[in-house]
């Protein structure tokens, strides 16, 4: 059974979900930037665990910026195994900032 045909519908919750979240619904400040991140990730690894994936790891990763009309172009690069890893992202983004969230789920043998 791998990631593909269990779970990768409900790894990570719904792009929608993060846009209640406190953190985005506020005006982009690079003081809290670190502490938001930290959080979304804390929370979003509990919701992983809570799917019950069992002989899976998962890595979360945040990246939260301020909108300034600039690109940003981030790249991740791993060994795996395309029958049982695989990866889900949400994107979100307003006026002042951008938010993009990866969660890699990796098969341990």
């Amino acid at each position: 059974m791998t990631l593909n045909e269990t779970q990768t519908g409900n790894v990570p919750p719904s792009p929608a979900g993060y846009q209640m979240r406190p953190e985005l619904r506020q005006t982009y400040s690079a003081a809290d930037a670190s502490r938001w991140t930290k959080s979304m990730a804390d929370e979003i690894s509990l919701q992983v665990k809570d799917l019950q994936m069992h002989h899976y790891k998962h890595v979360v990763q945040v990246w939260l910026g301020q909108q300034l009309g600039a690109g940003c172009k981030c790249v991740a690069r791993c060994r795996w195994d395309t029958e049982c890893d695989n990866y889900a992202t949400a994107e979100f983004k307003n006026s002042t900032m951008f938010c993009v969230v990866t969660v890699y789920g990796l098969y341990l043998y």
